[in-house]
């Protein structure tokens, strides 16, 4: 390695070797099988065809996951997932957290980390960033398995060096930070191969698109009843802030000042609006909403957030930011979905599915979130199955892609989740925490919360969750009304952190483990809220940033 460290700390392409960079690529898409003999699903999973794990949207930089052979020497590095789970099967042991994150795809000024291996049955593999080193080694028998991922070249927001170990018997791959624990392990220092995101979470907000007066009916009606407004889906909110005798009269010493977005009280059914929130969530590094969403069975339609979710369809900007539908079946309200309705729900889903900016997996799969199913059918794992599977099957036949569905844990047991065709668990909201009444109580419990749901998963944080503007308008009962009397900045910023730290060391399935679900854009009614207000301005947006290490955007405005 001596011979070519200057070659390596470069990290750069010698002249004319573009025409073979592109010829690497797509020996890259294609070869990295080589390992593995080709591809199986785990049990009751749809698995991703090629053309899929090709279009993964942005070229958002992937996990680069770390497996030991079985013998205990030997390491393969890869950020092809289907690969990464073809291994395990075939006895191979996955290490803790990531690597680091980079592309599967080029991009401008990268440089593409070469694979190979001293034979064909060889169970160690050498990575490089050199074609010197690659061409030699290529010349003297060895086996080159093509691109494994792309490098940056230089250091920026969030990249950190990627070096390259060996202690005569295998090569790892580590970032700068471990370079004392390695060697004083045994290993020495080869040299680095260029730059890689030491995290990268794509975090996303749960949108509730029912300000405007499709909205939520109730709230509409009870603001006339009881504050004598017509035709006001901001009721409660607007009133708490301004002094209403309902907060005066039961918290006479609290302060409901923040219940104001900074951009007034809008009209969410509004292509501008849903412009400036998606400028608002992507300048702070965001990277998708959630929307909630609910059909009515009764008349057989979109209830309640049809028309918040058509002006997103409708923003100028509307690609600048991903989306996935959270489909809510409370089994309540007349929000329940029966079986005889699941084609009908199905088409509409398979509508939005279609869509260019879904949010997808890391490896591809565009997502279906289910954020209730206990009223699907019967909510049985049964029938959630046959809903899940009816919408798989709608979307092959319509745009020919596999879906992956998540499954809220919020009032479903997690493990049940496979049993009901989801690939995953999720979360949005911590109902032991709201419960507890206590945001110390949510933060004692969350990662507790999180290991309750096996395999593949994507977290959640809550910003709050504060239900006293629901007074009395949508419950007159003050001593059912929930809060946390506890929630902070200081707090939300530990809970982020744990977040963090769950997901640093984790081994689960790395499909989804960088999701991260936000509690919530706007849920004013309930506190759930970190878009931009009056008094606070960014400060949510910016806790987030900050603690999840996001680099889009260039910080938020407000």
């Amino acid at each position: 390695m001596a011979d070519r460290g200057q070659e390596m700390e470069r990290v750069g392409f010698p002249a004319g070797t573009r025409a073979r960079r592109a010829a690497l690529i797509a020996v890259a898409l294609v070869g990295t099988s080589a390992l593995t003999g080709g591809l199986i699903a785990a049990a009751g999973q749809d698995e991703p065809q090629a053309p899929e794990r090709q279009a993964v949207q942005r070229n958002e930089p992937l996990p680069l996951v770390e497996l030991v052979s079985a013998g205990g020497v030997g390491r393969l590095y890869t950020v092809d997932l289907a690969e990464a789970r073809k291994a395990v099967q075939n006895g191979m042991k996955r290490a803790a957290g990531q690597v680091g994150y980079l592309p599967s795809a080029p991009f401008e000024g990268s440089a593409p980390m070469y694979r190979l291996k001293p034979s064909a049955t060889a169970s160690g593999w050498l990575f490089t960033a050199s074609t010197a080193e690659r061409d030699t080694l290529l010349g003297k028998g060895w086996v080159d398995e093509g691109v494994a991922a792309h490098l940056y070249p230089q250091a920026g927001p969030g990249l950190v060096p990627l070096l390259r170990f060996s202690n005569g018997k295998e090569w790892r791959l580590a970032l700068e930070s471990r370079k004392d624990e390695l060697v004083n392990a045994g290993y020495k220092v080869d040299g680095r191969l260029g730059f890689t995101h030491s995290t990268w979470f794509r975090a996303g907000a749960v949108y509730f698109g029912m300000f405007n007066i499709n909205g939520h009916q109730r709230i509409i009606q009870r603001t006339k009843e009881v504050y004598g407004r017509e035709g006001d889906w901001w009721g409660g909110v607007r009133d708490f802030k301004n002094g209403t005798h309902y907060a005066k009269d039961n918290w006479p010493n609290e302060d409901f000042s923040y219940l104001e977005p900074s951009m007034g009280y809008y009209d969410d059914s509004n292509p501008a609006t849903l412009e400036k929130h998606i400028d608002q969530a992507t300048s702070a590094g965001l990277s998708f909403f959630n929307f909630y969403w609910y059909w009515d069975s009764k008349n057989g339609r979109p209830s309640v957030t049809g028309a918040s979710l058509d002006a997103f369809f409708k923003a100028r900007n509307t690609n600048n930011i991903d989306f996935t539908i959270g489909l809510c079946a409370h089994p309540f309200d007349g929000l329940k979905i029966p079986t005889s309705q699941f084609d009908a729900v199905a088409d509409t889903l398979t509508g939005y599915l279609a869509k260019e900016n879904t949010l997808r997996t890391n490896d591809g799969r565009k997502i279906l979130n289910i954020c209730d199913a206990r009223g699907l059918g019967d909510g049985k794992p049964e029938q959630i199955k046959r809903f899940a599977d009816t919408v798989r099957a709608k979307a092959k036949a319509a745009f020919g892609e596999s879906i992956y569905v998540m499954i809220n844990q919020a009032g479903f047991d997690p493990k049940q989740v496979p049993a009901a065709g989801g690939n995953a668990a999720y979360c949005t909201t911590d109902g032991p925490g709201v419960e507890g009444r206590s945001y110390q109580k949510y933060l004692d419990k969350q990662r507790d919360f999180f290991a309750a749901a096996p395999g593949a998963y994507s977290r959640c944080v809550m910003s709050d969750f504060d239900e006293r503007p629901r007074y009395p308008i949508e419950n007159a009962d003050v001593k059912a009304i929930r809060w946390m009397p506890d929630a902070s900045f200081d707090n939300f910023r530990k809970a982020v952190r744990n977040v963090r730290a769950d997901a640093t060391n984790s081994t689960r399935p790395p499909e989804v483990d960088n999701l991260v679900y936000v509690y919530a854009w706007n849920e004013w009614h309930e506190g759930g809220v970190v878009e931009p207000s009056k008094r606070d301005g960014c400060r949510f947006l910016d806790v987030l940033r900050e603690e999840l290490r996001l680099t889009k955007g260039a910080g938020c405005t407000s």
